[in-house]
């Protein structure tokens, strides 16, 4: 589905992207977070490899790793940083470890959960909007706006998409969705837009 998309596994590609991909690939060069992971699978995840970071947006990297023993991990790795702290929480009803600090500037967090990263939500998320990204870039600028204007990333998709119910369920409906289907989605989006002029 959707032939064009990064391997987003690899974040190299961000070498070769926006300002603020080549920024956030200097920051990942130089700090290194993901070695510092003893071997965890993890990835990079969020606004900045579908490229819709604002200022103030975080680095998420997702782990997959029990969040009850993951502590001594983060701590040892990266209690040392600007601003480190972590807490536990609760998302679809599994617990999950977060610790958020600063690097060059840039707000990271890391979240934690007993769960394939492919399978966590922000992963799934990403996924889904780079697939709509790709074949609507006019939507970029659009969620950047609503980003800007204090709305989270999915609420912002899915109040362009007029996606009903919940915003965080809603667009993990649409990852089933052929490329066709979404398309048709996408010009609903656009024929329901107020003409310009």
């Amino acid at each position: 589905m959707t032939d064009g998309l990064p391997d987003f596994r690899d974040w190299s590609f961000l070498a070769h992207g926006s300002e603020d991909q080549r920024r956030a690939f200097a920051t990942l060069s130089r700090h290194q977070p993901f070695n510092r992971l003893e071997g965890a699978d993890s990835a990079l995840a969020g606004t900045f490899p579908i490229d819709i970071a604002i200022d103030g947006s975080d680095l998420d990297i997702l782990v997959a790793a029990d969040p009850a023993s993951f502590a001594p991990v983060l701590d040892a790795g990266f209690g040392q940083e600007q601003g480190y702290r972590r807490h536990l929480i609760t998302v679809s009803d599994c617990p999950a470890l977060v610790a958020a600090f600063t690097l060059d500037g840039l707000p990271v967090e890391i979240f934690v959960q007993d769960v394939p990263v492919g399978r966590q939500m922000g992963w799934r998320h990403m996924l889904v909007e780079a697939r709509l990204l790709l074949l609507d870039p006019s939507l970029r600028p659009a969620i950047r706006a609503l980003k800007q204007a204090g709305v989270k990333t999915e609420p912002a998709f899915a109040r362009l998409l007029d996606l009903p119910g919940d915003p965080y369920q809603a667009l993990l409906t649409l990852e089933a969705h052929n490329d066709t289907a979404l398309i048709k989605l996408l010009s609903q989006r656009r024929s329901a837009m107020p003409k310009q002029g």
